[in-house]
């Protein structure tokens, strides 16, 4: 009686098996990496270069914008590790050479937001999170999930994070967003 059980599982096990193997292939299969001609771009060393990324057209230019949320911001040097934004051009771009965004945001740790606002920006990690409209000139959303609201100068501390909108063009005035505030 035992053998003829054991037939019928073996066979099961063994179609299990090859249904997780094709499945595995074709998973494999599908994602589709261009091996021979890969683009490679760098930035700085322990700043989570890379984080996020998002693909960005504009005027016949193709571009890559990238999240470094630990990195030391070069227009923000008062500010303790806020993180930064960089472009990458995608074509006519032999050294592979990126870009820091002024995002506009000035050299103060801290500064006034509202009435019952102070903003600190020590380690707010812009560019953890980067978003575009799915349209053509579609304007990008660049945030800051650790930036914190020092409520009324006090030890109350409300972490409502901070986001940028940046123009299609990448260059000109950001627009400030505090979702959790506004």
């Amino acid at each position: 009686m035992r053998k003829v059980m054991a037939s019928p599982l073996r066979h099961r096990t063994g179609v299990q098996q090859s249904f997780y193997v094709f499945l595995f292939i074709s998973l494999a299969c599908s994602y589709n990496i261009d091996l021979e001609h890969p683009l490679v771009f760098q930035g700085p060393s322990s700043s989570f270069f890379g984080y996020s990324v998002l693909e960005h057209f504009h005027d016949n230019t193709r571009w890559i914008i990238v999240g470094a949320p630990k990195a030391n911001s070069s227009y923000s040097s008062s500010v303790r590790s806020p993180g930064a934004v960089y472009k990458c051009r995608v074509h006519s771009n032999p050294e592979r050479r990126c870009t820091e965004m002024d995002l506009g945001r000035g050299n103060k740790p801290r500064e006034s937001c509202g009435k019952t606002c102070q903003g600190d920006r020590d380690d707010e990690w812009m560019g953890v999170s980067l978003a575009r409209q799915d349209r053509a000139s579609g304007k990008i959303l660049a945030c800051a999930h650790r930036w914190k609201n020092v409520y009324y100068d006090s030890e109350h501390i409300l972490p409502h994070g901070y986001c940028s909108i940046i123009p299609p063009t990448l260059q000109g005035r950001t627009i400030p967003l505090i979702p959790c505030y506004e």
